[in-house]
């Protein structure tokens, strides 16, 4: 995108960038694709392109069905976030991998990327942020 930008391509750089947003919201990565979403909403403006509005539009709409407003879980995926809950349980990677029908190895290589995304050395960190986070979504919810 910042290519197109270089060299003043205003309608490839804001396609690059809804179709960038697109396969965010299809990754459940709603938060990510917003600020995308609200570049090309402000270039639409600035340059008055109905297609780009109604396509942002369009990607907004499906973002807000697919709950755009919270995912307590950043940075985290929806499923490291899934594997973290069950860390949190105190299950081992061989129950996790059971109970989420995937192989052990691809629970251990989400643990990692848990790890390293939460700055955390441990299961037990991993556990601590969980509970943290469910707190949080608890007291939103009552708000």
């Amino acid at each position: 995108m910042a290519g197109w930008d270089d060299l003043g391509r205003i309608w490839e750089s804001s396609w690059a960038r809804l179709d960038l947003a697109a396969c965010l919201i299809r990754a459940n990565r709603h938060l990510e694709a917003i600020p995308l979403l609200d570049a090309v909403r402000a270039t639409a403006d600035r340059v008055d392109s109905p297609p780009l509005r109604a396509r942002v539009e369009e990607l907004a709409a499906i973002a807000r069905r697919r709950g755009i407003t919270e995912e307590p879980w950043r940075p985290l995926t929806a499923r490291e976030f899934e594997v973290a809950r069950h860390v949190a349980e105190g299950l081992t990677n061989a129950q996790i991998a059971e109970e989420l029908t995937l192989s052990p190895k691809t629970v251990s290589a989400h643990i990692e990327h848990i790890l390293a995304k939460l700055g955390a050395t441990r299961r037990t960190e991993i556990a601590a942020w969980v509970t943290l986070v469910a707190a949080g979504t608890q007291a939103i919810s009552r708000g």
